[in-house]
């Protein structure tokens, strides 16, 4: 993952940014305290994604360490002691992310959305609706600093057939007067396909009845913006839109997510699983369904202490997610018990996958803190589709306890 660059001759600012950006978004850090001290980091500018750069340095008096650091392309985020015209007419003159202002320590809160957005936004997708070639340019150059893909459209007619052909399009920004079809109609039927919380949109209008941005929120706009409007103002509510999407996918992702592997969980192997089932029935499709156990797991735990165990529970994880199709649902059952769902698979090529899975974890060596051991799993398959989903978990769950009774590390069908 590449690294956050932080350059700032104030070691406290240092810190409490090198904080920020560990314990908020988990990224790694380098730092610099002047120019020359920078300058050998970007001996290697390919490591840095950004970079937090302050506007005033002991050797670098006039915003030499900003101009320094773009010239190798890499995003800027600007820090200011001092918030003087002088100051805030250079910052802009300057083409970085944005600025914030240290003598203020929650402005820095805005810089690290700044940060995710550069890491986990690059390439969103947006589109921007409007009859005037001229507005969409000035919202254009509000958003050309961010890692965007970005769609236009002279109405809403044609923004609809966009969208059509780019689902995956995150925010529209529109304006309402167009001709064919205004912004507020856009909304309307947009939400009649997407959900506020899958897609974004920003309604603009230049005015002056105050009930506009009543209707358009009240019609399913999520946001709305008052021409004119300042390029900062454009940049921020974006992210805020695209951050709150970020923030609900990351929501449901943790409710059928397991945290310690990564694995599915449970509660997505029932709701998912009882659905690949119905289909599978609909449509004479094999599924088989695989339980799978570590043996032994509570000796493992005792030996070598819990932190070993969640050692070998996230390897297995991970070993889980490289083997198995992206068809297959791959879920952690509870405690040290895994279950597998391999769809459209006779049970004899699945016992063949699972005896080689066996093997490979037979053969991992887990090592831990100066300690290393290995481990072996138990796996029963289920194939038998006549009665219903909950009964292939339970004949699964019996040929699993029967693999264990007859001395573990097996798979049996």
């Amino acid at each position: 993952m590449k690294k956050v660059l932080i350059v700032d001759d104030d070691i406290t600012v240092i810190r409490f940014l090198k904080d920020l950006v560990s314990q908020k978004l988990h990224l790694p850090c380098e730092s610099a305290t002047s120019l020359s001290a920078m300058k050998k980091h970007l001996q290697n500018p390919e490591q840095f994604a950004i970079a937090l750069v302050d506007v005033v340095l002991p050797d670098a008096k006039d915003a030499e360490a900003i101009d320094i650091v773009l010239e190798y392309d890499i995003p800027v985020i600007a820090m200011t002691g001092s918030t003087n015209e002088k100051i805030i007419k250079l910052v802009k003159s300057k083409n970085i992310l944005d600025y914030v202002s240290k003598e203020h320590p929650s402005s820095f809160d805005y810089a690290m959305r700044l940060l995710l957005f550069v890491y986990g936004f690059k390439g969103a997708q947006i589109m921007l609706v409007d009859d005037s070639p001229t507005s969409r340019m000035k919202l254009m150059f509000s958003l050309e600093k961010l890692p965007l893909k970005v769609f236009e459209a002279e109405n809403g007619r044609e923004a609809l057939s966009i969208l059509k052909a780019n689902p995956e399009i995150q925010l529209i920004i529109t304006d309402q007067n167009m001709p064919e079809m205004t912004g507020i109609e856009l909304v309307r039927e947009v939400r009649k396909l997407h959900n506020m919380s899958e897609l974004g949109i920003i309604g603009i209008s230049a005015s002056n009845d105050t009930c506009m941005s009543v209707e358009f929120l009240k019609n399913g706009a999520n946001d709305f913006l008052t021409k004119p409007f300042f390029p900062e103002e454009v940049l921020s509510r974006t992210i805020t839109n695209l951050e709150m999407q970020y923030y609900v996918r990351l929501a449901e992702e943790s409710a059928v997510t397991d945290f310690l592997t990564g694995l599915h969980n449970r509660k997505y192997l029932f709701e998912t699983g009882q659905k690949l089932y119905a289909n599978a029935k609909r449509e004479h499709l094999s599924i088989v369904i695989a339980m799978i156990d570590i043996d032994h797991f509570k000796k493992i735990n005792d030996r070598f202490g819990h932190q070993a165990g969640d050692e070998a529970l996230k390897l297995l994880g991970k070993l889980f997610l490289s083997e198995f199709r992206d068809s297959d649902i791959v879920t952690r059952y509870g405690g040290e018990e895994f279950c597998i769902m391999l769809t459209n698979t006779q049970v004899k090529h699945a016992a063949e996958i699972m005896n080689d899975l066996r093997k490979k974890v037979e053969n991992m060596k887990i090592e831990i803190h100066n300690i290393s051991f290995r481990m072996t799993i138990s796996i029963g398959l289920s194939s038998d589709m006549s009665s219903s989903f909950d009964q292939m978990l339970t004949l699964a769950d019996k040929k699993l306890y029967q693999a264990k009774n007859d001395g573990r590390n097996k798979v049996l069908f």
